[in-house]
């Protein structure tokens, strides 16, 4: 019923383990711990390209879209709008909630997001999220998710030697290797 006084962040490793401990008043302490994961976590670029490679840096991060979602979003700031994206993503549990493929019921983001306005879920959010970048940008996948759960959320589901003749073709571009881990930042 009082507004908090002091607070303790820690920030972990891939492994679980604190690496980093804030302690202090409750928002600056917070915020510094924030800065302090976000100067070890940002990748710098110069220029965003026709051309992004992004992987979820393998399991746990691309159990299932929900989560590989996440390596999207960094790879989404480093493309050019109408470049393509390769979106490395295995999804072995498939999209992470039953009900998650409903939201590419709608015609569109804008639609989508209209309905989330109505009633909010969180999930519904993240379908907004990747359905916003899939009508910006050419987004190819190699996964193991059927060809039909990935034509409904507007992503091109390609195989190995599809992905290499992307590559081949390619002049310049971005290869993100641990997508899910990093922040994506213009100078």
């Amino acid at each position: 019923k009082i507004d908090p006084a002091f607070a303790i962040t820690t920030v972990v490793n891939d492994e679980g383990n604190a690496v980093d401990l804030f302690c202090g008043n409750w928002e600056t302490s917070h915020r510094a711990a924030c800065s302090s994961y976000a100067a070890a976590h940002t990748i710098n670029i110069e220029e965003k390209r026709d051309l992004v490679v992004v992987s979820c840096g393998g399991f746990p991060h691309d159990i299932n879209m929900i989560q590989a979602h996440k390596a999207l979003e960094a790879a989404s700031h480093a493309c050019n709008d109408g470049g393509t994206i390769v979106f490395l993503a295995e999804c072995a549990d498939g999209l992470g909630r039953a009900d998650f493929l409903k939201w590419f019921e709608m015609k569109n983001a804008e639609e989508l997001a209209s309905q989330l306005c109505e009633k909010y879920q969180v999930n519904g959010q993240t379908a907004w999220s990747l359905l916003k970048k899939a009508e910006r940008f050419n987004i190819k996948i190699v996964t193991a998710l059927d060809d039909e759960v990935t034509q409904k959320m507007r992503l091109e589901k390609i195989d190995a030697a599809q992905f290499a003749d992307v590559l081949n073709e390619a002049k310049t571009g971005y290869i993100f290797p641990n997508g899910a881990k990093f922040n994506i930042s213009l100078p």
